[in-house]
């Protein structure tokens, strides 16, 4: 059984490395957190938990406190899970128990960055866990060499997760799900246009300004076959989604929803909704 808790030893900094190294493809430490700065996380109001099983650090969260235009909140930095151990539940489980750490300390806001064109994880955060986003930064990171980043710009989504709010309770509870696509399209706009190239590949050809409150556009089913598939083509989708999303964010859509469609081969799609924010922190959507 999968245990979710604090470390317990500098032994256990040093397995969350390990995790690091594992989980983004690594070839070596340079890019993951050193173990004494985990430490000096953990011991200084920051959150770090440790996902275990048979004694083995298996995944880990961990997050600092943020400050910005007056509000405190939560940094989450790094989720990783190790990759025998991913699709089990465990990330689920250790970002609900960082949100449990979080309020313990008077706070209602982790963010965190991710790249959104990672459709898995992007369906994760905004179908499992109700985040919202409306900021979007490109190359933000510069270079990273892990085996997930090399050779492509960093341009990231950055997440909020409102812990407190009606939309983060029914989600993490599985009370909204996506709806299936036809009924967002029915509400929606799709702005972007894609064709396949190869089997589960896809190339966006053409994309569209928006006009309507709810906009629709579709992102690879999995980024990291796509740039198997070509690294030229996983760049093309970076830089024509880079508009797409710097657009939409300009024009005061905020990203709320991601769709699935799992058959014959994944596809993913972002839903976009020009409306506050207090009422999409509510819960509502657009569809019925």
């Amino acid at each position: 059984m999968v245990v979710i808790r604090r470390p317990k030893s500098v032994e256990e900094y040093r397995a969350i490395m390990d995790v690091m190294k594992t989980a983004w493809r690594m070839k070596d430490y340079t890019e993951a957190v050193p173990a004494h700065f985990i430490k000096s996380i953990d011991d200084n109001g920051g959150v770090v938990l440790v996902a275990e099983e048979d004694g083995r650090i298996v995944g880990f969260v961990l997050g600092i406190v943020g400050y910005k235009d007056g509000r405190i909140y939560h940094y989450s930095h790094m989720t990783g899970v190790v990759e025998e151990y991913k699709y089990r539940g465990i990330g689920f489980k250790l970002k609900l128990a960082q949100r449990k750490e979080v309020l313990k300390q008077g706070l209602d806001l982790i963010t965190w960055t991710f790249d959104p064109l990672q459709g898995l994880n992007a369906r994760f955060n905004f179908a499992k866990l109700g985040v919202v986003c409306n900021k979007f930064y490109v190359n933000y990171y510069g270079e990273i060499r892990d085996g997930i980043n090399v050779g492509m710009p960093t341009d990231r989504f950055k997440v909020e997760w409102w812990i407190k709010s009606q939309r983060v309770l029914k989600k993490i509870k599985g009370e909204l799900p996506p709806p299936p696509l036809n009924e967002a399209l029915k509400v929606g706009e799709l702005i972007t246009e894609t064709i396949e190239v190869a089997p589960g590949i896809r190339k966006i050809i053409s994309t569209k300004k928006p006009v309507e409150d709810v906009v629709i556009a579709e992102i690879p089913g999995d980024l990291n076959t796509v740039r198997e598939y070509s690294l030229d083509l996983a760049i093309e989708w970076k830089l024509k989604m880079r508009k797409v999303f710097q657009e939409l964010f300009e024009k005061s859509y905020i990203a709320f929803e991601v769709i699935t469609v799992k058959k014959p081969y994944r596809r993913n799609f972002y839903v976009f909704w020009r409306e506050k924010l207090e009422k999409i922190l509510r819960g509502d959507v657009p569809w019925s």
